[in-house]
């Protein structure tokens, strides 16, 4: 089916393309472009360097020539690297690349969507556990390489049993690759099938759902002879009440107020058979268990709270919480409530989590228990001035080699910020990690400004002390529209050493949490850079 499916991939691209140019002439066609240029010149030993302009162009074409169907294409070409696969240069001669496509046929009440390429992977009412992530589905790379089909139906109505509707999902991951050792094609193919319920005047929500990832690996010796064991299967259900209209003036106990409040379960299990087989997994404790309250008044308080327990045998390798995260084997609890001050626009919130792990997973290590306090207060002064102030401590064992230990780290943070017609503008200070040996301090603020009806500027300036330096960051960029979908931009600096202002942890922070940074990554950049856009 892999091999089968992986050629018809390209077909299913010419189709749509064939069925966009046939209605060329009719209003539902639409052909659409874009195109980018982006230069950059970089400052290194008081001598600037030119870099390769960078080039990218889109098209795309649309059609709803005929009811209920629908075709697009997007081509795209790019002009900024070399991949080293063909024999001429990218850099000069950039090919044009098929980057994604559908067809999609839609009903009263159901949609087909045959794709390529693209991200249709979502399942967007899997209440807690987030057991399907499109990271791990669309196979980015320069975009998504995955294709599949996607069917979904909806208000499905059956006596005494509610309304119905459901998905369901086949994708090959555009990764299968024939190695020459035979018939059998390394890949991946993933299922996902869900069923949703709503009854009793929408108070009652649920819904059933299986995941399935197939994979082959052919060079493991023996390997081809345990391909029905290369799968992931999960099961799940979920249901979710909502109390609303159960009597004339809301469902009242005491000062509890829970008409608008929210209550959920959900369970999953998880089978990994070559796992089990050759690895020595075992297929006790592969659930997941969760419980959540959500929305319950008490006059201006909210209330929230909710109970995970995931077993440390469970595994989705649909999703990269319970894969590649490792989020498995773990108990946790989180309660927060949200206060409102009468007659004052002022919001505070104060949040509790606590986790542990099930069972040790290192020899003379425990549970490894750790817990995080988190408050916040926002204020909405006059004239469009907003205030935030934020503390947060976590307490928990700290795994690095220069600690060992269990530690408490916390954080403060403020914010001040305006806005107008004009301009908006946020100050930030943050003091993170304090009280401790790797305690930071970081001032920043950022701006956007109009200048005049075309012409927007922003800047944006970060400060960050430690025990063992300072270092500074700054990017500014001065925006011209120049009407008819075209725009110019002027930049200086590196926006992504301040892209979060005081919360980029990896440059403030005095141990870097992202070891794959070079050293330098935190030194101030001289960068100059252009670029123009249009959309056409």
């Amino acid at each position: 089916m892999k091999s089968s499916w992986r050629r018809c991939a390209l077909p299913l691209l010419a189709a749509a393309l064939t069925a966009a140019a046939a209605a060329t002439a009719a209003a539902a066609t639409k052909l659409e472009g874009y195109y980018s240029i982006w230069s950059a010149a970089d400052r290194t030993d008081r001598n600037w360097h030119f870099g390769m302009p960078s080039h990218y162009a889109e098209l795309k074409f649309l059609n709803n020539a005929s009811e209920g169907v629908e075709s697009f294409v997007k081509l795209r070409v790019n002009a900024n690297s070399d991949d080293d696969r063909t024999s001429f240069v990218e850099y000069y001669t950039p090919p044009w690349i098929a980057a994604e496509g559908h067809i999609k046929f839609r009903s009263k009440s159901t949609e087909t969507i045959l794709f390529s390429r693209q991200n249709h992977f979502w399942i967007n009412d899997e209440p807690l556990f987030g057991l399907v992530s499109d990271g791990k589905l669309k196979n980015d790379s320069w975009g998504p390489q995955s294709q599949g089909v996607r069917f979904e139906f909806w208000d499905r109505k059956l006596p005494w049993l509610g309304t119905w509707g459901g998905t369901a999902i086949y994708s090959d991951d555009g990764g299968t690759h024939n190695w020459g050792q035979g018939d059998v094609r390394d890949g991946v193919d993933s299922w996902i099938v869900r069923v949703r319920n709503r009854s009793w005047g929408d108070r009652l929500v649920g819904g059933l759902m299986f995941l399935r990832k197939d994979w082959t690996d052919t060079g493991a010796p023996l390997a081809t002879s345990r391909l029905g064991l290369m799968n992931n299967q999960v099961f799940e259900a979920d249901l979710a009440f909502f109390p609303h209209d159960l009597v004339g003036d809301g469902l009242h106990l005491g000062p509890l107020d829970l008409e608008q409040s929210r209550w959920t379960l959900e369970y999953a299990m998880s089978r990994t058979p070559y796992d089990e087989h050759y690895r020595g997994l075992p297929t006790d404790n592969n659930r997941l268990f969760g419980a959540e309250v959500r929305d319950i008044h008490v006059g201006n308080l909210i209330l929230h709270g909710w109970y995970h327990d995931a077993g440390e045998n469970f595994r989705d390798f649909l999703s990269g919480r319970w894969d590649d995260e490792r989020k498995y084997n773990r108990v946790t609890q989180h309660a927060e409530g949200i206060f409102f001050v009468p007659r004052k626009a002022i919001t505070a919130k104060v949040a509790y989590d606590k986790e542990r792990l099930r069972v040790p997973d290192e020899i003379g290590f425990g549970l490894r228990p750790a817990e995080t306090w988190y408050g916040e207060v926002y204020v909405e002064f006059i004239k469009g001035f907003k205030g935030k102030t934020i503390y947060k401590r976590w307490h928990g064992f700290d795994a690095d080699s220069d600690v060992s230990a269990y530690a408490t780290y916390p954080d403060l943070f403020a914010e001040l910020s305006v806005e107008n017609f004009l301009a908006k503008i946020r100050l930030q200070f943050r003091l993170h990690d304090f009280d401790t040996f790797r305690e930071s301090s970081a001032y920043g603020f950022d701006m956007n400004v109009n200048i005049t009806d075309k012409v927007k500027g922003y800047l944006r300036m970060l400060d960050s002390r430690d025990s063992v330096e300072a270092r500074q960051t700054a990017f500014a960029q001065l925006k011209y529209d120049l009407g008819y979908g075209a725009e110019f931009y002027f930049e200086y600096g590196d926006p992504g050493q301040s892209d979060n202002i005081v919360w980029t942890d990896w440059f403030i922070g005095f141990v870097d949490p992202d070891a794959s940074r070079a050293p330098g990554s935190r030194l101030f950049k001289d960068r100059l850079a252009m670029s123009f856009r249009t959309w056409f």
